[in-house]
Parts: C-alpha cells; structure tokens; sequence
C-alpha cells in the first residue's frame, strides 16, 4: 500500500525537526486543511518556532501531498485529514502517552479528588480530545522528582496545556540542549529550569496600557490612542504591577515622542493571550491634572482597586510621566488591600 500524504509528510518531518510527534501531526493536518497555510491563530501558538521553519514546513507537506499523488484541495481532503487526526489521537491513548484521569491518579497514587486539586491548582495539566480527557503519562513517569516537576508545571500555567506538553518534553537550547525533565534532579539545573520556565511562560500574556485623550468609560474605536506600551508579563502578577511594567520596561512602546501636553486622558489597561483574537479589557483610568493636583478615577475588573484619590503633580508633567505617578500609585494603593 502506498503511502499517504500525511505519511510522507510527518517522516520527512522527523527527519529534519525534533519536533514531538503530537506537535507535528498538528501541524501537518491544519497545514493541509488551510490551503497548505498555517493559519494565523495557530502559528500564535507556536511562538518558539522560528517563521523559516513553519514556512519550510508548509512547503514539505504541500510537496509531500503532491508526492503521493492526491488531491490537495477540497472537502475530500479535509476529510481525510480529520480521520487521520482522530487515528493519531487514539494511537496516542492506546499507545498511554496519555491516560485518563482515572489511570492516571492510579499511577500516580492519588483519590480522584486529590487529582482535581493538583490540575486546578496547576500542578499538572490535561489535554481534551475526541469529548475526553487525559493527562500527559510523561507527567507520571517515574525517576523524576515530581516535587519539582510540579513546580515548574505550576511555573508555566500561562500557556495553553498542549504548548506546556510540548515544553516539557521537547529539548531546549536554553537548557544545553536537554528536555526540562533531564533538568530535575540536580539543584543547580533546577534553579536555571526554574528561570527558563518563567521566561518562557511570561511570553504567552502580554499587558497594554493605552492612553487616550479625554476622559472615556470604554476604549474609543474610532481614534488611535496617544501612546501604547506592550510587555510580555505572567498575567498571575498583580494588575497593578504588570500596568506599571508595561510603562517602564523596555518592551514595545509607540510612539516614541515627543507626546501631547494633555491634562485630562484615560489609560486602558488590557491582557492578550497569544492565541486569542481579542483583549481582555481589565481597568480604565481616568486622570485629570489640576493645578498641583492630579484627580484619578478608577473603573476596574473585581479584585482591583475601585476608589476615586488624588495625588500631587510634583515634577511630573508630560504624558508619559502623570501615567507612571499614577500606576506607581495604584500599586501602592492595591498593596494596602
């Protein structure tokens, strides 16, 4: 029997990548559905793979489609495609890559109970396929320290729970070239696993802060904002404190100046998932500069602050500077709470 297009595809794959084979099937299957085009929400996800390579990729399943002689376009196509995706899923459960929660607590000795806490609190994670769900066996091997291995589980939360598979298992170059999993048993290798982890997870959340003029309840969609500043945070810090980072880390700031001399304008703070079409508005800010005084009023997500105050101007007197003295403010405000 001759083989198939996605078979050709996921060899020369493995020939040429170290990729995991979930992480390849993946690819090869919505590459191939999309017109031999990752699409755009899923390249998102994939954000330590370079572009050269994705690009490469699309072009090796394309060839390795045409290779086997099949039809490369169509509702055939697509077809084929879901059943060899569900074949590859079931491999993966019958193969025990993954477990069902209840095989799963079993190997690792804990109630059904127990297990729900320690994915809830996330110390382990699941993956949802074909209406079930399974947990990595990897997470359950035996040798590692699962201490630590739970640690770094609950490190990397931010990103979604097939990227954290992926991370787990995959080799680093960050690492030496090893996997986080040969990083556990040493304490040495652990304190830079642990460092690894936190920059790789801080990557799937990025915090805005947009200013515009005027005094607003919801973001305008009909002006640009006077300035925007992006960072790259772990969304499980303070709001506060991410707001505060966006502004004064060196992350994407536009424009570069010189700004407006406004007295009254509205910060948006929001929070993006990579992956995720849209924002998630979390505070708005409203400050007016009177005199010495500036008056702020702040409408917030539940857990925030929620109280108008006032602050001296001091020295600060552009833009960018009443919008750091206020943050700075809130994170001290926030702290009391």
């Amino acid at each position: 029997m001759a083989d198939s297009g996605w078979d050709i595809a996921m060899r020369r794959i493995d020939l040429e990548y170290d990729l995991p084979q979930f992480v390849a099937a993946s690819l090869v299957r919505k590459i191939a559905a999309n017109g031999f085009r990752l699409p755009p929400p899923d390249r998102a996800r994939l954000p330590k793979i370079p572009d050269a390579v994705i690009t490469h990729i699309e072009q090796m399943v394309r060839e390795a489609y045409r290779d086997a002689g099949e039809d490369i376009s169509g509702a055939a196509l697509r077809e084929q495609l879901e059943q060899q995706a569900l074949a590859a899923r079931r491999a993966m459960v019958a193969s025990r890559e993954v477990l069902t929660l209840a095989d799963f607590g079993k190997q690792i000795g804990v109630s059904d109970e127990q297990l729900a806490k320690l994915i809830g609190e996330g110390s382990l994670f699941a993956v949802e396929f074909d209406g079930g769900t399974y947990v990595p066996s990897l997470l359950a091997q035996r040798g590692h320290n699962q201490e630590r291995l739970q640690t770094i589980c609950r490190i990397i939360v931010p990103a979604k729970p097939i990227s954290r598979w992926d991370f787990l298992g995959s080799k680093n170059a960050n690492l030496g070239g090893r996997s986080p999993l040969d990083m556990l048993s040493n304490g040495r290798d652990f304190k830079t696993l642990r460092e690894v982890a936190a920059a790789w997870a801080s990557v799937w959340s990025r915090t805005s802060v947009k200013a515009y003029a005027g005094l607003h309840k919801f973001s305008p969609s009909v002006v640009p904002p006077l300035y925007t500043a992006v960072a790259e945070i772990d969304p499980r810090r303070p709001l506060w404190e991410r707001a505060s980072e966006a502004l004064l880390v060196h992350g994407y700031h536009w424009p570069l100046g010189p700004y407006p001399d406004v007295r009254s304008f509205t910060l948006f703070v929001e929070r993006q998932t990579i992956g995720d079409k849209t924002p998630r508005p979390e505070a708005c800010v409203q400050i007016e500069v009177e005199g010495e005084s500036i008056e702020i009023r702040v409408m917030a997500t539940p857990g925030t602050v929620l109280q108008s105050t006032r602050v001296p101007a001091g020295i600060h007197k552009t833009l960018i500077d009443i919008a750091k003295r206020v943050i700075a403010h809130l994170v001290v405000l926030s702290a009391r709470h």
